[in-house]
């Protein structure tokens, strides 16, 4: 009897094992992988590099045509080199709640004009060449057109992949009284923002009235790191709570130390509309 016992548990044995494999495996792939903001950041540098190479190509083998000097490809890298540093200081691979394309498409004028002028004064007064400005003016036009046109098809790709439930951050909402539920639901009904959120964060919830989401209530604030573990929460947005401000400034303090971005809700959010921001 035994024997047939231990015979028996051995195919359970065995699948409660490659379950728990699979599950490990499963946390490393998730630990792995990039987050979405890391990953759309990414996309955007790639993107903006290869764009600056096809677009310095594209001056270069359109110089004979123009009847100018191809530019020097050292100094073709180096206007590279300083566009990708000026979008790198204006923020434009930093993450962003909001895509806004107008701010990019400035971006990117602002930044190649600055590489331009840059190269532009340093060859003058290292270099002497007869067609000096057409060299300089012809890859800052290819560049700005080339650039301008990625970030268009790059913030219509990831509009659509928000708003079809793709690269989404779970988000944990801190205050599970009327505003942080009305907070839920606006994220909800907006998943352009790229938020999608989980649950509430509230020692004392106030109960659901039927105006806001519906959503659980996974604990207070002392269940913080319990909650970002298991739910993989990468934003916190901190409504009105009853929890005192020293409990809120460890709150905080706590999310930096993880990496979780953290955002606060204005005391005039009921009178934010569409045409005003915070």
């Amino acid at each position: 009897m035994r024997h047939t016992a231990t015979t028996a548990g051995a195919p359970q044995a065995g699948a409660s094992a490659a379950r728990v494999e699979l599950g490990r495996r499963e946390q490393l792939a998730a630990r792995l992988s990039l987050r979405p903001d890391s990953a759309w950041a990414l996309a955007r540098f790639s993107l903006d590099a290869s764009l600056l190479a096809a677009a310095g190509l594209a001056s270069a083998l359109g110089a004979r045509a123009a009847g100018i000097q191809a530019p020097p490809v050292g100094w073709l890298v180096l206007f590279a080199v300083l566009v990708l540093i000026a979008f790198a200081a204006r923020g434009m691979y930093r993450p962003r709640l909001r895509a806004e394309l107008l701010e990019d498409l400035r971006g990117v004028v602002v930044a190649t004009s600055l590489a331009a002028m840059a190269v532009l004064t340093l060859r003058e007064l290292l270099t002497e060449p007869s067609d000096l400005a057409a060299q300089v003016i012809r890859p800052w036009a290819f560049a700005m057109v080339y650039l301008a046109a990625g970030r268009v098809a790059l913030h219509w790709s990831q509009t659509q992949a928000r708003r079809n439930g793709e690269a989404l951050r779970p988000t944990l909402i801190v205050g599970a009284g009327r505003i942080g539920r009305l907070t839920a639901k606006r994220l909800l009904e907006h998943p352009e923002l790229g938020l999608r959120p989980i649950g509430f964060l509230d020692k004392e919830p106030m109960a659901h009235q039927g105006n806001g989401a519906v959503l659980p209530v996974l604990g207070a604030s002392w269940d913080l790191d319990r909650v970002v573990e298991d739910h993989g929460v990468q934003q916190v947005i901190v409504t009105f709570s009853t929890a005192p401000d020293e409990v809120m400034l460890r709150l905080f303090r706590r999310c930096e130390e993880m990496g979780v971005t953290v955002a606060f809700v204005p005391r005039l959010f009921e009178k934010v509309t569409a045409r005003l921001t915070v």
